[in-house]
Protein backbone atom coordinates (compact mmCIF):
# COMPACT_ATOMS: atom_id res chain seq x y z
CA UNK A 1 0.00 0.00 0.00
CA UNK A 2 1.17 3.27 -1.30
CA UNK A 3 1.52 6.28 0.94
CA UNK A 4 -0.80 8.96 0.77
CA UNK A 5 -0.29 12.54 -0.23
CA UNK A 6 -2.28 14.23 2.10
CA UNK A 7 -3.28 18.10 1.96
CA UNK A 8 -0.99 19.16 4.95
CA UNK A 9 1.74 17.29 3.61
CA UNK A 10 1.36 18.70 0.53
CA UNK A 11 0.93 22.47 1.85
CA UNK A 12 4.27 21.66 3.79
CA UNK A 13 6.15 20.47 0.76
CA UNK A 14 5.16 24.11 -1.08
CA UNK A 15 6.40 25.87 1.92
CA UNK A 16 9.58 24.01 2.08
CA UNK A 17 10.00 24.51 -1.57
CA UNK A 18 9.27 28.18 -1.20
CA UNK A 19 11.79 28.59 1.41
CA UNK A 20 14.38 26.82 -0.84
CA UNK A 21 13.63 29.19 -3.85
CA UNK A 22 13.37 32.66 -1.56
CA UNK A 23 16.85 32.03 0.54
CA UNK A 24 18.33 30.67 -3.12
CA UNK A 25 17.21 34.42 -4.60
CA UNK A 26 18.03 36.07 -1.05
CA UNK A 27 21.40 34.37 -1.33
CA UNK A 28 22.77 35.71 -4.83
CA UNK A 29 23.59 38.61 -4.60
CA UNK A 30 26.35 38.17 -1.50
CA UNK A 31 27.68 35.39 -3.69
CA UNK A 32 27.79 38.01 -6.38
CA UNK A 33 29.33 40.32 -4.00
CA UNK A 34 31.78 38.15 -2.62
CA UNK A 35 32.99 36.51 -6.15
CA UNK A 36 33.76 40.12 -7.10
CA UNK A 37 35.94 40.61 -3.98
CA UNK A 38 37.60 37.76 -4.21
CA UNK A 39 41.51 38.45 -5.67
CA UNK A 40 42.97 34.92 -4.94
CA UNK A 41 40.14 32.54 -4.95
CA UNK A 42 41.77 29.51 -6.57
CA UNK A 43 44.44 29.35 -3.24
CA UNK A 44 41.70 30.08 -1.03
CA UNK A 45 39.53 27.37 -2.87
CA UNK A 46 42.73 25.00 -2.76
CA UNK A 47 43.37 25.40 0.78
CA UNK A 48 39.79 25.03 2.23
CA UNK A 49 39.30 28.51 3.00
CA UNK A 50 36.89 30.20 0.44
CA UNK A 51 33.87 28.62 2.07
CA UNK A 52 34.79 29.30 5.22
CA UNK A 53 35.50 32.84 4.34
CA UNK A 54 32.01 32.96 2.52
CA UNK A 55 29.90 31.45 5.50
CA UNK A 56 31.35 34.51 7.90
CA UNK A 57 30.33 37.12 5.15
CA UNK A 58 27.14 35.76 4.25
CA UNK A 59 26.62 35.11 8.08
CA UNK A 60 27.07 38.63 9.14
CA UNK A 61 24.86 39.83 6.21
CA UNK A 62 21.99 37.31 6.85
CA UNK A 63 18.46 38.86 7.72
CA UNK A 64 17.48 37.05 10.66
CA UNK A 65 20.98 36.70 12.53
CA UNK A 66 20.55 39.54 14.74
CA UNK A 67 17.37 38.48 15.95
CA UNK A 68 18.42 34.96 16.35
CA UNK A 69 21.14 35.84 18.56
CA UNK A 70 19.47 37.63 20.58
CA UNK A 71 16.07 35.80 21.36
CA UNK A 72 18.54 32.42 22.67
CA UNK A 73 20.40 35.19 24.44
CA UNK A 74 17.55 35.88 26.03
CA UNK A 75 16.23 32.02 26.37
CA UNK A 76 19.30 31.51 28.05
CA UNK A 77 19.25 34.35 30.54
CA UNK A 78 16.10 33.66 31.57
CA UNK A 79 16.37 30.25 32.41
CA UNK A 80 19.50 29.27 33.13
CA UNK A 81 21.10 33.43 34.20
CA UNK A 82 23.73 33.21 31.82
CA UNK A 83 25.41 35.45 29.56
CA UNK A 84 27.44 34.23 26.30
CA UNK A 85 30.34 32.29 26.54
CA UNK A 86 33.20 35.14 28.25
CA UNK A 87 31.40 36.49 30.86
CA UNK A 88 30.01 35.54 34.27
CA UNK A 89 27.14 36.74 35.93
CA UNK A 90 27.77 38.31 39.47
CA UNK A 91 25.00 39.96 41.81
CA UNK A 92 24.10 43.29 41.98
CA UNK A 93 25.20 44.08 38.49
CA UNK A 94 28.91 43.04 39.14
CA UNK A 95 30.34 40.92 35.57
CA UNK A 96 33.75 38.61 35.42
CA UNK A 97 35.79 37.43 32.84
CA UNK A 98 35.19 33.32 32.42
CA UNK A 99 39.08 33.58 32.38
CA UNK A 100 38.91 33.77 36.20
CA UNK A 101 36.82 30.79 36.50
CA UNK A 102 38.70 28.16 34.08
CA UNK A 103 41.46 27.09 36.30
CA UNK A 104 43.28 24.52 34.27
CA UNK A 105 43.79 20.74 34.95
CA UNK A 106 47.70 21.78 34.12
CA UNK A 107 47.79 24.67 36.51
CA UNK A 108 51.17 23.43 38.21
CA UNK A 109 52.68 22.76 35.20
CA UNK A 110 51.62 25.70 33.69
CA UNK A 111 52.42 27.81 36.23
CA UNK A 112 55.95 26.09 36.44
CA UNK A 113 56.38 27.43 33.12
CA UNK A 114 55.66 30.72 33.37
CA UNK A 115 57.53 31.33 36.33
CA UNK A 116 60.78 30.16 34.03
CA UNK A 117 59.62 32.50 31.15
CA UNK A 118 59.68 35.13 33.53
CA UNK A 119 63.37 34.11 34.93
CA UNK A 120 64.20 34.09 31.48
CA UNK A 121 63.33 37.38 31.05
CA UNK A 122 64.67 38.44 34.50
CA UNK A 123 68.24 37.43 33.66
CA UNK A 124 68.37 38.64 29.35
CA UNK A 125 67.28 42.06 30.80
CA UNK A 126 70.26 41.68 33.62
CA UNK A 127 72.72 40.96 31.04
CA UNK A 128 71.64 44.52 29.85
CA UNK A 129 71.96 46.13 33.42
CA UNK A 130 68.56 46.32 33.68
CA UNK A 131 66.60 45.16 36.90
CA UNK A 132 62.96 43.79 36.46
CA UNK A 133 60.30 44.83 39.26
CA UNK A 134 57.31 42.44 38.98
CA UNK A 135 53.97 44.21 39.66
CA UNK A 136 51.29 41.53 39.69
CA UNK A 137 48.03 42.43 39.20
CA UNK A 138 45.14 40.79 41.91
CA UNK A 139 42.02 39.09 40.12
CA UNK A 140 39.12 41.32 39.64
CA UNK A 141 37.00 37.50 41.21
CA UNK A 142 39.75 37.19 44.26
CA UNK A 143 39.17 40.68 45.29
CA UNK A 144 35.14 40.68 45.22
CA UNK A 145 34.27 37.64 45.58
CA UNK A 146 31.72 38.69 47.35
CA UNK A 147 30.17 39.93 44.63
CA UNK A 148 30.29 36.61 42.46
CA UNK A 149 27.02 34.47 42.12
CA UNK A 150 28.38 31.31 40.95
CA UNK A 151 31.03 29.27 42.55
CA UNK A 152 34.45 29.82 41.91
CA UNK A 153 37.71 27.22 42.37
CA UNK A 154 39.54 27.91 45.48
CA UNK A 155 42.37 27.86 44.11
CA UNK A 156 41.45 31.24 42.61
CA UNK A 157 41.98 33.06 45.76
CA UNK A 158 45.39 31.24 46.81
CA UNK A 159 47.15 31.43 43.72
CA UNK A 160 48.21 35.60 44.02
CA UNK A 161 50.10 34.23 47.26
CA UNK A 162 51.51 31.25 45.41
CA UNK A 163 52.62 33.61 42.44
CA UNK A 164 54.49 35.97 44.33
CA UNK A 165 55.86 33.31 46.84
CA UNK A 166 57.43 31.36 44.08
CA UNK A 167 58.65 34.55 42.59
CA UNK A 168 60.46 35.48 46.07
CA UNK A 169 62.21 31.95 46.30
CA UNK A 170 63.67 32.71 42.75
CA UNK A 171 65.21 35.87 44.16
CA UNK A 172 62.72 37.58 41.77
CA UNK A 173 61.65 41.31 42.80
CA UNK A 174 58.32 41.68 43.46
CA UNK A 175 55.98 44.06 44.66
CA UNK A 176 52.27 42.60 46.26
CA UNK A 177 49.31 44.43 45.89
CA UNK A 178 46.60 42.06 46.83
CA UNK A 179 46.94 42.94 50.59
CA UNK A 180 46.95 46.70 50.29
CA UNK A 181 43.11 45.64 47.59
CA UNK A 182 41.82 43.81 50.72
CA UNK A 183 42.64 46.42 52.90
CA UNK A 184 40.96 49.21 50.72
CA UNK A 185 37.37 47.28 50.10
CA UNK A 186 35.38 50.16 52.04
CA UNK A 187 36.88 52.70 49.58
CA UNK A 188 36.01 53.60 46.09
CA UNK A 189 35.42 50.49 43.75
CA UNK A 190 38.98 49.36 42.42
CA UNK A 191 37.52 47.71 39.52
CA UNK A 192 35.02 48.44 37.37
CA UNK A 193 31.29 46.53 37.85
CA UNK A 194 31.00 45.65 33.73
CA UNK A 195 34.76 45.79 32.90
CA UNK A 196 37.99 43.35 33.34
CA UNK A 197 39.99 46.45 34.01
CA UNK A 198 40.73 48.45 37.28
CA UNK A 199 39.49 51.74 37.95
CA UNK A 200 41.45 54.91 37.95
CA UNK A 201 41.05 54.36 41.85
CA UNK A 202 42.82 50.84 41.40
CA UNK A 203 45.36 52.07 39.14
CA UNK A 204 45.91 55.05 41.85
CA UNK A 205 46.56 52.07 44.77
CA UNK A 206 48.44 50.38 43.06
CA UNK A 207 51.17 53.17 41.90
CA UNK A 208 51.30 54.67 45.23
CA UNK A 209 51.45 51.08 47.02
CA UNK A 210 54.39 50.32 44.67
CA UNK A 211 56.05 53.89 45.25
CA UNK A 212 55.87 52.71 49.41
CA UNK A 213 57.11 49.39 49.01
CA UNK A 214 60.48 50.50 46.18
CA UNK A 215 61.25 54.17 48.25
CA UNK A 216 64.70 53.20 45.71
CA UNK A 217 62.80 54.13 43.07
CA UNK A 218 61.60 57.70 44.05
CA UNK A 219 62.81 61.13 42.50
CA UNK A 220 62.54 64.32 43.40
CA UNK A 221 60.36 65.87 40.53
CA UNK A 222 56.41 67.00 41.71
CA UNK A 223 53.85 65.44 39.18
CA UNK A 224 50.43 66.15 40.16
CA UNK A 225 47.22 64.47 38.66
CA UNK A 226 44.12 66.54 38.74
CA UNK A 227 40.77 65.87 37.14
CA UNK A 228 39.79 66.78 33.69
CA UNK A 229 36.43 65.43 33.68
CA UNK A 230 33.64 62.33 33.45
CA UNK A 231 32.99 59.49 31.40
CA UNK A 232 31.15 56.61 31.37
CA UNK A 233 32.53 53.39 30.36
CA UNK A 234 30.69 50.80 29.11
CA UNK A 235 32.73 48.32 30.40
CA UNK A 236 34.19 45.48 27.79
CA UNK A 237 32.13 42.45 29.39
CA UNK A 238 29.26 44.40 28.27
CA UNK A 239 29.79 42.90 24.41
CA UNK A 240 28.73 39.64 26.32
CA UNK A 241 25.37 40.05 27.04
CA UNK A 242 23.51 40.07 23.85
CA UNK A 243 20.82 39.28 25.49
CA UNK A 244 17.96 42.45 26.10
CA UNK A 245 19.72 43.60 29.82
CA UNK A 246 17.80 46.99 29.31
CA UNK A 247 14.51 45.38 29.75
CA UNK A 248 15.67 41.62 31.34
CA UNK A 249 18.43 43.14 33.48
CA UNK A 250 19.02 46.65 34.20
CA UNK A 251 21.41 46.55 36.95
CA UNK A 252 24.13 45.58 34.51
CA UNK A 253 25.35 48.58 32.79
CA UNK A 254 28.14 51.36 32.38
CA UNK A 255 30.94 52.44 34.57
CA UNK A 256 30.94 56.36 35.68
CA UNK A 257 34.46 57.01 36.45
CA UNK A 258 36.49 60.60 36.78
CA UNK A 259 39.28 61.25 33.90
CA UNK A 260 42.85 62.74 35.15
CA UNK A 261 45.38 64.05 33.76
CA UNK A 262 49.16 64.27 35.61
CA UNK A 263 51.36 67.35 34.73
CA UNK A 264 54.29 68.47 36.54
CA UNK A 265 53.93 70.61 39.69
CA UNK A 266 56.32 73.70 37.70
CA UNK A 267 58.17 73.24 34.71
CA UNK A 268 60.64 75.93 33.20
CA UNK A 269 60.41 77.27 30.04
CA UNK A 270 63.74 75.82 29.18
CA UNK A 271 62.62 72.29 29.91
CA UNK A 272 59.41 72.43 27.63
CA UNK A 273 60.79 70.94 24.58
CA UNK A 274 63.99 69.63 26.46
CA UNK A 275 64.52 65.66 26.48
CA UNK A 276 65.44 64.13 29.21
CA UNK A 277 66.77 60.67 29.64
CA UNK A 278 64.54 58.11 31.46
CA UNK A 279 66.08 55.69 33.84
CA UNK A 280 62.51 54.05 34.56
CA UNK A 281 60.68 52.10 31.78
CA UNK A 282 57.25 50.60 32.54
CA UNK A 283 56.35 47.57 30.37
CA UNK A 284 52.17 46.68 30.92
CA UNK A 285 49.05 45.65 29.04
CA UNK A 286 46.12 47.41 28.66
CA UNK A 287 45.86 48.19 32.02
CA UNK A 288 48.37 50.48 31.44
CA UNK A 289 47.73 51.67 28.05
CA UNK A 290 44.38 52.82 28.15
CA UNK A 291 44.09 56.54 29.17
CA UNK A 292 41.19 56.18 30.84
CA UNK A 293 42.96 54.67 33.99
CA UNK A 294 45.97 56.90 33.95
CA UNK A 295 48.11 54.21 35.14
CA UNK A 296 51.22 55.68 33.87
CA UNK A 297 50.31 59.11 34.93
CA UNK A 298 49.91 58.20 39.01
CA UNK A 299 52.70 55.99 38.93
CA UNK A 300 54.63 60.01 38.07
CA UNK A 301 52.66 61.25 40.67
CA UNK A 302 53.71 58.32 43.29
CA UNK A 303 56.81 58.41 42.32
CA UNK A 304 58.13 62.17 41.83
CA UNK A 305 59.51 61.11 38.21
CA UNK A 306 59.13 60.39 34.40
CA UNK A 307 59.13 57.21 33.17
CA UNK A 308 58.85 55.54 29.87
CA UNK A 309 56.51 53.35 28.48
CA UNK A 310 56.03 50.25 26.81
CA UNK A 311 52.19 48.56 26.70
CA UNK A 312 50.37 46.70 24.49
CA UNK A 313 46.34 46.73 24.30
CA UNK A 314 44.24 43.02 24.41
CA UNK A 315 47.63 40.92 23.95
CA UNK A 316 49.50 39.88 27.41
CA UNK A 317 51.99 40.48 29.47
CA UNK A 318 54.44 38.28 27.70
CA UNK A 319 53.32 39.84 24.26
CA UNK A 320 54.51 43.46 25.86
CA UNK A 321 57.27 42.49 27.46
CA UNK A 322 58.89 40.24 23.71
CA UNK A 323 58.11 43.73 21.93
CA UNK A 324 60.24 45.57 24.37
CA UNK A 325 63.15 42.47 24.42
CA UNK A 326 63.33 42.86 20.58
CA UNK A 327 63.21 47.12 20.67
CA UNK A 328 66.02 49.61 20.49
CA UNK A 329 65.01 50.20 24.13
CA UNK A 330 66.52 46.93 25.82
CA UNK A 331 69.68 48.23 25.06
CA UNK A 332 69.27 51.65 26.16
CA UNK A 333 72.28 51.93 28.85
CA UNK A 334 70.40 54.95 30.52
CA UNK A 335 67.50 52.66 31.38
CA UNK A 336 68.63 50.83 34.36
CA UNK A 337 64.86 49.57 35.95
CA UNK A 338 61.89 47.80 34.22
CA UNK A 339 58.75 47.61 36.11
CA UNK A 340 56.30 44.72 34.47
CA UNK A 341 52.43 45.11 34.62
CA UNK A 342 51.72 41.34 35.11
CA UNK A 343 47.71 40.73 35.49
CA UNK A 344 47.09 37.24 37.66
CA UNK A 345 44.96 35.90 35.42
CA UNK A 346 47.71 35.34 33.23
CA UNK A 347 48.97 32.69 35.11
CA UNK A 348 44.83 30.88 34.11
CA UNK A 349 44.56 32.15 30.77
CA UNK A 350 48.19 32.18 28.90
CA UNK A 351 49.07 28.98 27.27
CA UNK A 352 53.02 28.83 27.33
CA UNK A 353 54.07 28.91 23.31
CA UNK A 354 50.68 30.04 22.24
CA UNK A 355 50.15 33.49 20.85
CA UNK A 356 48.32 35.71 22.97
CA UNK A 357 46.21 36.78 19.55
CA UNK A 358 45.24 33.16 20.01
CA UNK A 359 43.34 33.41 23.43
CA UNK A 360 39.96 34.02 23.60
CA UNK A 361 38.44 36.24 24.90
CA UNK A 362 41.52 39.04 25.35
CA UNK A 363 41.17 41.33 27.76
CA UNK A 364 44.41 42.51 29.00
Amino acid sequence: MYPVMKTASKANGVIFALTLAAMFVYSLPPVLSFARAQTDSWNLFVDGKLLRKFEQVYDKRFFLREPSVQLWADARFQLFGEGTQGVVLGKDGWLYTSQEYRVPNDLDANLASQLAQIAQVEQQLAEHGKHLVLLPLPMKLDIYATHAERAFDPRVASLYDRFVADLQLRRLDVVPLRDAYLRNLAGPRLFLKSDTHWSPDGARLSAYELARQRPRLLGDQVYVSHKAGDKTVKGDLMNYLQFDHARLAPQFGGNPIELYETLKAAQGSDELFAEQAQSLLLVGTSYSKIDDWNFVGFLKEALNRDLLSVAVEARGPFEAMNQFLTSDQLHNPQIDTVIWEFPLRTLLAHRPGALARDAQPAHF
